[in-house]
């Protein structure tokens, strides 16, 4: 049985991809029937614009109705994920080359450095001078670090 949270995906694939440059980072939804929230977390290559969250959110809001996806009343958060929310796709990581990440590994290491690169699996942290290479399967959390200098 396909649950709300595939049926909405499948919808907001269909919408994003009218939006080459954004893609979705996560989705949820909470509450029960008659009063839920949805939450949609989207990103982009150069960040995410309003305009992008409220058109996506129009057209979202539009689609669950049309389509009868939820039943009752809803409540619809279209946003970015915030600088505060750890990494998850590879796409994350590129447009974030060049910051300084902290990331934990599965074994419980702890690496803060710049990133360096991105490939398929991987990622370039350099940590004191030395790059380090790790696989994304590896990493339990990465996080931005905001530096104000």
């Amino acid at each position: 049985m396909i649950t709300l949270v595939q049926k909405l995906t499948a919808e907001l694939e269909l919408i994003i991809n009218e939006f080459p440059e954004l893609f979705l980072v996560d989705l949820t939804v909470t509450g029960v029937s008659g009063n839920q929230r949805v939450l949609v977390l989207i990103d982009g290559e150069a960040g995410l614009p309003i305009e992008s969250c409220s058109l996506i959110s129009r057209k979202l809001s539009n689609r669950i109705e049309e389509e009868d996806l939820i039943e009752g009343a809803f409540n619809l958060e279209v946003s970015s994920p915030g600088i505060d929310r750890p990494l998850s796709l590879p796409r994350q990581y590129k447009k974030n080359i060049g910051r300084k990440l902290k990331v934990e590994t599965l074994e419980g290491e702890i690496f803060e450095g710049k990133l360096k690169e991105i490939e398929e699996q991987t990622i370039v942290l350099s940590v004191n001078e030395r790059d380090e290479t790790m696989l994304l399967d590896k990493i339990k959390k990465a996080k931005v670090l905001i530096s104000f200098n």
